[in-house]
């Protein structure tokens, strides 16, 4: 007899939010799809926008999923990972507050990667249905639009050329600075935490090595003090001698 635990469909873990216009508008404001809007042309958006919410580990979309449009990270942390063709699960990014994740098109698209709610996470929702008006309506979102994609690429190719031209030490290392530069919090004694639950398989993902390969560049570098670390969590604690790993060219 099957019970729901062996139950293959996935249940829907997405709720209907309500996000204050406030809230909606501030997040706007600092996205880099969005941002360029001028406030009339925000509150113009806000009415194609919906807000969803997720609890800790729900899945906002699956790989292979038919995505209906984008979504724009208003609060919470988002963990976006990848299938290897072996079936490891990869971490290619962690979206933050602003960030837009999912298929910027106007048409659906089948989603390439999986996106996971790290911690209680709300996003406004913009259906591909209603990205062509958008774009005719406002030139300046087409053209961050184009401008995100653009960016998009230069990172997946920036990405490509580290793993054969740096050491897994220096890619380690640029995954921590990315993290803290863009999730940092810095702390009294001058510590800059990164405000996250991170683990070493995210890491390892975003520095394009193994786990265990990873394991042992972090425990390094926090037996020289570079960093300090604990489950699931990284700071660092010395930044100029975490750039000199890294190295001047990156």
């Amino acid at each position: 007899m099957s019970t729901d635990s062996q139950n293959p469909v996935r249940k829907s873990c997405a709720q209907p939010h309500s996000c204050s216009q406030e809230v909606r508008l501030k997040a706007m404001s600092r996205s880099p799809l969005t941002k360029g809007l001028n406030q009339l042309e925000h509150l113009e958006l806000d009415k194609s926008l919906t807000a969803w919410s997720w609890a800790e580990d729900d899945p906002l979309y699956l790989a292979g999923e038919n995505l209906n449009g984008s979504y724009l990270i208003v609060a919470g942390r988002v963990r976006v990972t990848r299938d290897t063709i072996d079936g490891k699960e990869l971490t290619v990014d962690i979206a933050t507050p602003g960030d837009v994740i999912g298929a910027i098109d106007t048409e659906p698209q089948p989603a390439v990667d999986s996106a996971w709610a790290i911690e209680t996470t709300c996003a406004l929702f913009l259906p591909a249905t209603a990205l062509a008006t958008v774009i005719e309506q406002h030139p300046s979102f087409a053209l961050a639009m184009i401008r995100m994609q653009q960016q998009r690429l230069a990172t997946a190719r920036d990405h490509e050329i580290n793993l054969t031209t740096t050491t897994v030490e220096q890619r380690v290392a640029i995954a921590v600075r990315t993290l803290g530069r863009k999730i940092g919090q810095r702390r009294p004694d001058g510590i800059l935490l990164i405000q996250v639950r991170i683990r070493r398989e995210d890491v390892a993902g975003l520095a394009g090595t193994t786990v265990e390969s990873t394991s042992r560049v972090l425990a390094r570098l926090r037996k020289e003090g570079v960093i300090d670390s604990g489950r699931e969590w990284i700071a660092v604690v010395d930044e100029r001698q975490l750039d000199a790993i890294i190295g001047e060219d990156f």
